[in-house]
């Protein structure tokens, strides 16, 4: 049985309550509470193959591997539009698909929608939707999901329905989310979101301050002297 854990984030902006979940099938909230597994391992550097926000060409690289029906990354997802916005000058930000599908049934296809979207040049804008959008579709069977909501996400992103439908199911999509999982399981991701700051793992953050302090640190190692970013208020 694989072991997967769940980081549930509760007041964003200010502080974070952390829930954890271990085991397949158990709901937040009935197993007892245990910090996520921090291995300090390294994953791939970025390639052109990722879907990365922020300054591309930087040294500097802050990566996350999640699940678009995952409620902890849904609550992370605003701290992380923050600090690329904050950031996005001089970190590249990169997100990597890791779907637990045996807690998550949506997890998968959702993941293909994003990288099906992504064939038309669309894969933040339909990334952004499916987080915005989680509570909406995330009760619905795989099975009828597209047809229900992704299929009208595609369209409100003027997208050809038709091609996304096709690209869904095809090996492109399919190969690029294989290739995310294998550099995951290589590094020993049991939890998401999982971060990496400059390849190496990380402790979820608390806060967005705490999260602020890990970039600067990589910030200030690459470059020392520089002066912290300042903060953006809250949204």
């Amino acid at each position: 049985m694989q072991r997967n854990t769940e980081l549930k984030v509760v007041g964003i902006g200010v502080a974070v309550l952390i829930v954890f979940a271990l085991g397949v099938g158990i709901l937040l909230g009935n197993a007892t509470p245990a910090a996520p597994t921090v291995n300090a391992t390294t994953v791939p550097a970025l390639s052109a193959s990722n879907h990365v926000r922020g300054d591309s060409t930087s040294k500097i690289s802050v990566i996350e591997y999640g699940d678009f029906q995952c409620p902890a990354c849904g609550a992370y997802e605003p701290i992380v539009e923050q600090l690329t916005q904050q950031y996005g000058g001089r970190v590249a930000f990169a997100f990597r698909n890791f779907p637990l599908t045996q807690v998550h049934q949506d997890a998968e296809i959702a993941a293909q929608a994003a990288e099906a979207a992504a064939l038309q040049g669309k894969y933040w804008e339909m990334h952004d939707l499916l987080y915005q959008k989680q509570t909406e579709w995330s009760n619905e069977s795989a099975a009828t999901v597209v047809g229900k909501y992704f299929d009208g996400y595609a369209k409100s992103l003027g997208l050809d329905v038709t091609k996304f439908d096709a690209d869904i199911q095809s090996s492109a999509v399919m190969s690029k989310i294989t290739a995310d999982v294998a550099s995951a399981n290589a590094a020993a991701v049991d939890h998401t979101p999982t971060f990496f700051i400059n390849l190496t793992q990380i402790a979820n953050p608390g806060s967005v301050a705490e999260f602020q302090k890990d970039i600067d640190a990589a910030l200030s190692a690459a470059s020392p002297g520089a002066t912290p970013l300042p903060l953006v208020p809250n949204r």
